[in-house]
């Protein structure tokens, strides 16, 4: 069945106005829908099928204002940055919602608040705040607290999102520990070799990755936050 509209996004907009209502989220774009809480959000976006098949998913999850901003006072609500927590919405067979006509999204809608009754809402409530999300957040991530000084450079995101959370969670001492951590991560000079391997002392014929401008940007945060907390 093709569809008989153009734009997903803008027939979501009115199709998930009022599941969006009902829940209490407020409609930050077409396909993003928020609630705030105490120093988090929660919600829920749309994200049609990248193949151009006629359903779509429902992805619900943690965002964390200002976390890579801790100095800002000023949230952005249409940057609060990606999920940290998330799962996805299951229908009944699948995970994936009709959208083939508008009145397929319209009836998608209908079902979708229900199965997330079931299934986000009593994820949202069992959240008991900022400290809990940091330990989720932690259990979902290759982190070991018995291995500060010898995680591998990939990790050095998870670290650093794990510190920033215990930053803002207010404790300052853990938090300070996972931040020297990212910091020994994304201060190790990386090259990469012919035959595919990443390495960090420079070998014949390697080569040396610069780091993006977004990876500078997250490292001067980093040791920011740290300077920050041996201040107080």
């Amino acid at each position: 069945m093709s569809k008989n509209y153009k734009s997903f996004s803008s027939v979501a907009k009115s199709r998930f106005k009022g599941m969006a209502n009902e829940l209490g989220y407020e409609q930050v774009s077409g396909i993003v829908y928020q609630k705030e809480n105490d120093g988090w959000f929660e919600g829920f976006s749309l994200q049609a099928s990248q193949w151009g098949n006629d359903f779509f998913y429902i992805n619900y999850g943690v965002c964390i204002p200002n976390l890579w901003e801790p100095f800002s006072a000023e949230i952005n609500r249409e940057n609060i940055g990606g999920y940290l927590l998330s799962h996805r919405l299951h229908n009944d067979h699948n995970q994936g919602f009709d959208n083939g006509t508008k009145e397929q999204v319209e009836k998608s809608a209908s079902i979708a608040l229900e199965k997330y009754k079931e299934q986000a809402v009593p994820w949202f409530r069992d959240i008991k705040g900022l400290n809990d999300i940091a330990e989720r957040y932690f259990d979902s991530k290759n982190l070991d607290k018995n291995n500060i000084g010898k995680h591998e450079y990939f990790s050095k995101l998870g670290a650093a999102n794990y510190g920033l959370l215990l930053f803002k969670a207010g404790q300052l001492n853990e938090a300070k520990i996972w931040l020297n951590e990212a910091d020994r991560l994304y201060s190790l000079p990386l090259y990469s070799t012919p035959d595919g391997r990443w390495i960090h002392e420079k070998e014949k014929y390697a080569r040396l990755m610069n780091p993006e401008s977004y990876q500078v940007s997250q490292h001067n945060t980093i040791k920011k936050v740290i300077q920050k907390i041996e201040c107080a």
